[in-house]
């Protein structure tokens, strides 16, 4: 008689070894591994304002912490979970959830074993 088994993907532990992820970034001694893929810039839009981007992090991994005091910005997760850091604040994200970021401080992680990627627009602020 089969037992019933339930496992959730985001609670799974990522395999370790070679060729593995795991071991690329042991190799590069940086969690700091993303990918970046500019949509738009200021230059494609009337305003001069506007930034759209689509970023990826990867598992355990983050991007820098940073700032653009000039600029207002909005994530939309698209896929994964993750968290964020805003200012002093940190919380969970995930799929479907959409965070507005004053200017200040802010930064994403992904500590869980599936990619975290988000669509961002950034606005310069009047």
């Amino acid at each position: 008689m089969a037992v019933y088994k339930k496992v959730n993907l985001y609670q799974g532990k990522p395999d370790r070894g070679k060729n593995t992820f795991g071991e690329a970034l042991e190799i590069l001694g940086n969690k700091v591994v993303r990918d970046t893929i500019m949509l738009l810039t200021e230059q494609d839009s009337v305003s001069k304002r506007l930034n759209v981007g689509y970023t990826v992090i990867y598992p355990q991994c983050s991007t820098r912490g940073h700032e653009h005091p000039p600029l207002e910005e909005v994530y939309f997760i698209t896929s994964g979970r993750g968290i964020m850091e805003v200012g002093q604040e940190r919380f969970e994200v995930e799929s479907g959830d959409v965070v507005y970021v004053p200017s200040g401080f802010h930064r994403a992680e992904n500590p869980f074993p599936v990619p975290l990627s988000y669509f961002w627009i950034t606005v310069k602020k009047d």
